[in-house]
C-alpha cells in the first residue's frame, strides 16, 4: 500500500469503525485491543482483539483497502506472539469476509444458525502452528 501506516494504540478509534460495520458482532462485552491501518490519511479498516482466554482470543474484522503482507502480520503478532495464544477465532456474517479469511489460512468450524439479525454467523478457526507464514522465524 503506497501511503499507508499501521495504526497501533487508537483501540477506540479503530473500533467505532468496526463497530459501524458489524453491529451484529457477539464479542463486544469486556475489554479489548485493536489494530488497523491508514490509508493516504484515511482509516481503511482494523482487527478487534476481544474475549482473549489465554489459549484462544476472537477477532472482528473490518478490511476496506488493499493489505499488505506487513499488515497480516501485525494482525497475528499481537495474538499469537505477544499475548501467546494457541488459536484464534472469527466469526463471519458475509461472503467477503469469509473468503478473506480463507485466503489467508482460518478453516470453517462451524455456523450458528440465526446469530445475527439477519443470517447466520460462521464460526472459523486458525491455530498458531497453521499461521506460521505470517508469523517471525523464531515465533
Amino acid at each position: 500500500m503506497h501511503d499507508s501506516r499501521l495504526i497501533f494504540n487508537e483501540d477506540e478509534r479503530i473500533a467505532n469503525l468496526v463497530k459501524e460495520r458489524m453491529p451484529n458482532f457477539l464479542g463486544w462485552n469486556g475489554h479489548y485491543r485493536a489494530v488497523g491501518y491508514e490509508l493516504r490519511g484515511r482509516l481503511g479498516g482494523g482487527v478487534v482483539y476481544t474475549q482473549h482466554s489465554g489459549a484462544n482470543i476472537v477477532v472482528a474484522t473490518v478490511l476496506e483497502a488493499p493489505l499488505t503482507r506487513g499488515f497480516l502480520r501485525s494482525i497475528f503478532f499481537y495474538p499469537f506472539c505477544q499475548l501467546e495464544c494457541r488459536r484464534m477465532t472469527a466469526l463471519v456474517e458475509n461472503l467477503k469476509s469469509q473468503r478473506l479469511i480463507e485466503h489467508v489460512g482460518f478453516r470453517l468450524e462451524g455456523r450458528m444458525r440465526e446469530a445475527a439479525f439477519d443470517n447466520d454467523v460462521l464460526v472459523y478457526g486458525l491455530l498458531k502452528r497453521e499461521a506460521r507464514k505470517w508469523l517471525p522465524v523464531n515465533a
